[in-house]
């Protein structure tokens, strides 16, 4: 894995690369190295490499301590080194936000909250396929109604030639995932933990290695779950697609919910929530908040692809907010 210098920097400072789980030297958060590239202005992050706390702490005006622990995170050179060497082996690469191969969808959408570091396996050339990622409940089966819509979007995904995006979590994620892939499909699955053992079963190192499944962690692969590390994540989902679908989510709980709810207020992707007479009531909610009623039983879409199709919906319903804003405006004189 050839890494460039910038790209190395940031692996040192920003990972948990070659570094003991157990020593109390911690990595740069997300906020903490943002704030870190705003001091050093138009400089090349190489430049960070192989200067002291003295001379880190006088050019970026950092505290003594500051200093101290930078200097230390970018002077383990060979762990780092081990360790890349590790990953390769294991089939993990990773991708930094210096690199011109990172997602610019991810940079576009969520700006500095992009990841720093992004670790893969599979193609990333899929990050920049047009998509829709669908997420929802673990609790949900193949078996029951919310199963059986989670397939057919997935189908009409891989018949128009469009990314499944979702979690890789039990329940909505696995179901659309594999349904996608099984159609001759493309999915990517963000994982919020684990990324090491999942290439490991048979299925995934099938699909990566035909290039129809990118499996992607802002998290160090060995990294186990976390519920902070699963509602973080929701972000990348929502921004690796065109439009998302939530299948089902409980109320004010639970990292559907969570992810739903923040991508209403940012606006990461037109979401759309599955609608009828069997949802919980987190589905009624988020379509109270702003999310479109989705039904896939629409004869609309024999005639239009899925994309043509929430692309129509999506345009009507913002038609619709300007009317009724200009209606608003009108009374209000």
């Amino acid at each position: 894995m050839r890494l460039s210098d910038d790209a190395l920097a940031i692996v040192m400072a920003c990972s948990y690369v070659g570094l003991d789980r157990r020593s109390p030297l911690l990595p740069l958060s997300l906020k903490e190295w943002n704030a870190l590239v705003g001091k050093m202005g138009a400089s090349v992050l190489a430049t960070l490499l192989g200067q002291t706390s003295e001379s880190l702490q006088k050019g970026l005006e950092l505290t003594l301590e500051e200093a101290q622990r930078l200097a230390a995170l970018l002077d383990r050179a060979g762990a780092v080194g081990f360790a890349l060497q590790q990953l390769e082996e294991q089939g993990i690469w990773i991708v930094t936000r210096a690199d011109e191969s990172y997602p610019q969808r991810l940079k576009e959408k969520l700006k500095s909250h992009a990841p720093v570091v992004l670790f893969g396996a599979g193609p990333l050339a899929l990050a920049e396929r047009k998509g829709v990622a669908i997420v929802g409940s673990r609790a949900v089966s193949e078996d029951d109604a919310a199963g059986k819509f989670t397939e057919r979007i997935a189908e009409l995904s891989a018949r128009d030639k469009l990314n499944v995006v979702s979690g890789g979590a039990k329940g909505v994620d696995i179901i659309s995932m594999r349904t996608v892939l099984q159609r001759d499909g493309k999915a990517i699955g963000v994982m919020s933990d684990s990324l090491a053992k999942k290439i490991l079963e048979r299925e995934a190192r099938q699909y990566v290695t035909e290039e129809r499944l990118l499996l992607l962690s802002p998290f160090h692969p060995d990294t186990g779950f976390q519920v902070a590390n699963a509602m973080s994540r929701n972000k990348v989902i929502y921004a690796l697609a065109d439009y998302a679908v939530v299948v089902s989510s409980d109320f004010e709980k639970g990292g559907t919910w969570a992810g739903a709810t923040e991508n209403l207020r940012q606006k990461y992707a037109p979401l759309f929530v599955r609608t009828g007479d069997d949802i919980p009531e987190g589905n009624r909610r988020l379509i109270e908040k702003g999310g479109l009623p989705l039904e896939l039983n629409d004869p609309a879409l024999d005639d239009l692809n899925l994309e043509e199709f929430l692309a129509q919906k999506a345009a009507a319903d913002n038609l619709m907010k300007k009317v009724a804003e200009k209606q608003a405006d009108l009374f209000a004189k």
